[in-house]
């Protein structure tokens, strides 16, 4: 085969293809190796800890902050949700309490007396429940770090999601790098063949390589983000950066994910119940209910014929906590629900996310590997060189 034929047959294909293979080679880079090999680790990961926090300082300031989730909670609404399980817990309670008064006194009260304090303590129980949590809730609000909970299931055991989460929305902006590389590269190789026709020289080959390979990957990567609003070209193209187009998309994928897996009610009480946190919120809850049990016996003590030391009355409060601890599981669920329905995390999350400033969304992705453009785009030209370099010995071989 001639030379020049097999140039102009071969040279834009192989240089599309060089396009192409540097292009997903970038996007590779991204997410593979896990774990660091050969001196190299998949960007998510080696940066997951400053990714997470990232996310979790946007999602703080721009999505969802604690007070923002403090205000939505109704203490009212949850009251409804709790009172069957603390209803059936009340009799239970009530014989509870008055053995550590005085034992066996409770069998020795009449049964409709009994049924009378037990809907009485049923009352009260609801109207305690939905006054603590009025008054933890402000509280709760200063506990609540939204920056930590979303870092926190983005990084460390969790780093995992995070990659999945960035490709899931990111699945269309890594395509368009893939495929831009092979369509910029063949536009490459039809300048290429002037070159060559000119020149004549093997070495053309690996060069327009190296050109392909960094051109093809910077291009893509700006065309991803750039420009962040429409804006046309020669007057004639109008163009948008893929990512910035797809804010209302990407901000419905990315509230419904953040609702699922990140913010959700299960990682918000379990970010307040454990640790420090989880002590402080015990102590305060503690000396909440205490107040409120003297209270509630300043206004009936008056009205028991058996005195009550101190001693008792400590015992006392100490059981009711004890309760209420050991009640906790089976409220858990009903908490979840009401604090899913009020939060409203995927509506929210949407709704804020596709209203941000288009700069300010950029940093969502973009965050994810702008410290190692410049890695992938040397690393995308290096590969071009060494296919160009095949492609030249080929051209040799065909001569």
């Amino acid at each position: 085969m001639p030379t020049w034929l097999y140039v102009l047959l071969s040279v834009p294909v192989l240089s599309a293809f060089i396009g192409w293979l540097t292009n997903w080679q970038a996007v590779k880079m991204i997410f593979w190796p896990a774990r660091r090999m050969l001196g190299w680790q998949g960007i998510i990961y080696a940066h997951a800890d400053k990714f997470a926090s990232n996310l979790g300082q946007i999602a703080e300031r721009d999505l969802m902050n604690a007070e923002d989730m403090a205000a939505r909670f109704d203490p009212a609404e949850l009251e409804r949700a709790l009172a069957p399980t603390l209803d059936a817990e009340a009799a239970g309670l009530v014989e509870a309490a008055a053995d550590t008064l005085q034992p066996g006194a409770w069998k020795m009260v009449p049964p409709p007396m009994q049924l009378m304090i037990v809907e009485q303590v049923k009352v009260k129980t609801r109207a305690i429940a939905r006054e603590l949590t009025t008054e933890l809730r402000p509280r709760i609000a200063q506990m609540l770090d939204v920056k930590l909970l979303v870092a926190g299931q983005l990084s460390g055991a969790n780093v995992d999601r995070l990659a999945r989460m960035t490709e899931q929305i990111g699945h269309k902006e890594f395509k368009f790098i893939e495929y831009s590389g092979g369509v910029f590269g063949l536009l490459i190789g039809m300048a290429q063949i002037l070159v060559w026709e000119s020149l004549n020289r093997w070495w053309v080959m690996p060069i327009f390589g190296v050109l392909v390979g960094l051109i093809t990957n910077y291009l893509a990567i700006q065309m991803i983000f750039r420009p962040l609003e429409p804006t046309r070209y020669l007057g004639v193209f109008r163009y948008q950066g893929v990512f910035p187009k797809r804010q209302a998309e990407i901000a419905r994928d990315y509230g419904a994910t953040t609702a699922s897996e990140v913010i959700t009610p299960r990682n918000v009480i379990e970010l307040l119940i454990t640790g420090e946190r989880g002590q402080t919120l015990l102590a305060e809850l503690t000396a909440l209910l205490s107040r409120r049990i003297d209270a509630e016996w300043a206004a009936v003590k008056g009205m028991v014929p058996l005195p009550v030391s101190d001693a008792q009355l400590t015992a006392l409060k100490a059981l009711i906590v004890a309760r209420l601890l050991e009640l906790a599981p089976k409220l858990r669920p009903q908490i979840e629900a009401v604090l899913e329905k009020q939060l409203d995390v995927a509506a929210t999350v949407e709704k804020r996310l596709a209203s941000l400033p288009k700069a300010e969304f950029e940093a969502m992705l973009r965050g994810v590997f702008q410290e190692d453009e410049l890695t992938l785009i040397v690393v995308g030209g290096v590969l071009g060189g060494a296919v160009g370099a095949i492609q030249g010995a080929l051209v040799l071989a065909g001569g």
